[in-house]
């Protein structure tokens, strides 16, 4: 089983996604279950000392991000993050996940889009 998680770029994404990934290593030793992967998807990996402890494998995507004030960089994120959903679409379809679990944010923008 393969299960990937996506959030953007703040602690308030990435904290409870690490929670719910140690509640499924829990279930993982408790069942004795074999052959569970996990994944972050994001545009940056945020801790990589919790996700390597967690045994979360990393997904590079580097998205745009939507500014609520104006900024030439958001006429820039747009084509990002179009070019984040091709390239997120293509890793999920490599990846081809069961479960994907999204806490939101603009990085989780791209994986979402290949999951719809």
């Amino acid at each position: 089983m393969k299960i990937l998680f996506t959030g953007g770029g703040t602690g308030g994404h990435f904290y409870p996604i690490i929670a719910v990934a140690q509640k499924i290593n829990e279930l993982i030793k408790e069942k004795k279950l074999i052959d569970v992967e996990l994944y972050y998807m994001s545009d940056a990996p945020y801790n990589e000392r919790l996700l390597f402890e967690n045994n979360i494998t990393f997904k590079e995507v580097k998205t745009g991000k939507a500014r609520k004030y104006f900024s030439f960089l958001n006429v820039l994120d747009f084509f990002k993050t179009i070019v984040a959903a091709i390239v997120a679409t293509a890793q999920v379809y490599v990846l081809y996940p069961d479960v994907i679990f999204s806490k939101g944010g603009y990085a989780s923008f791209p994986a979402l889009f290949a999951a719809r």
